[in-house]
């Protein structure tokens, strides 16, 4: 069983950002770690759907998730659509819906179809989001009303911008902070 899955953001990979530093730490900790690479080509809800549920028979209770960007969309729907029980959730620049940017919001659309996030509460123990104040992709409010409704405990980091490469985080240590908080 995997202890962790992180997931990438909209036309991401996993050896960008901080996925590949956390993916290290974790491993050198002796947490099973999985970083699927999820298809930017056709980038769509059921096509990242079939790459997890490859893996699906490896995700119970005791795994958590990390996702950056789209990907705390993706979690939420993957969860509740399979009805998934996990253990924690660390959402890094989380929104959900559109973030008014044409490029992304066309092949990010079919991420959105739930009517009602807080149907996620039942599928995970806790949830913690850390978002920027001045992301320029996700607006805030975005960040802030996705974690209202997941009741996630709230990280902003000041100056963050969209807690990315571009934008210095090539090493996330608060992040790793709260995972060995709460799932060590």
């Amino acid at each position: 069983m995997y202890d962790f899955v992180i997931i990438h953001g909209s036309f991401g990979s996993p050896f960008e950002n901080w996925t590949p530093w956390l993916f290290n730490a974790l491993i050198k900790k002796g947490k099973k770690v999985l970083v699927p690479q999820l298809p930017t080509i056709n980038q769509n809800f059921q096509n990242w759907e079939k790459t997890l549920d490859s893996y699906s028979q490896f995700i119970d209770v005791n795994t958590s998730f990390i996702a950056h960007s789209l990907g705390p969309a993706f979690v939420v729907d993957y969860l509740i659509k399979n009805k998934i029980k996990i253990k924690n959730l660390y959402f890094v620049a989380p929104f959900y819906g559109f973030i008014n940017i044409k490029e992304f919001d066309d092949v990010n659309k079919t991420f959105f179809f739930l009517s009602d996030l807080s149907l996620c509460k039942s599928y995970f123990e806790n949830a913690i989001c850390l978002y920027s104040d001045d992301d320029p992709y996700v607006p805030f409010d975005m960040s802030r009303d996705f974690s209202d409704k997941l009741t996630a405990e709230k990280i902003i980091i000041s100056g963050g911008k969209h807690l990315n490469a571009s934008a210095g985080f090539i090493e996330f240590a608060e992040l790793l902070r709260e995972i060995e908080t709460n799932d060590f």
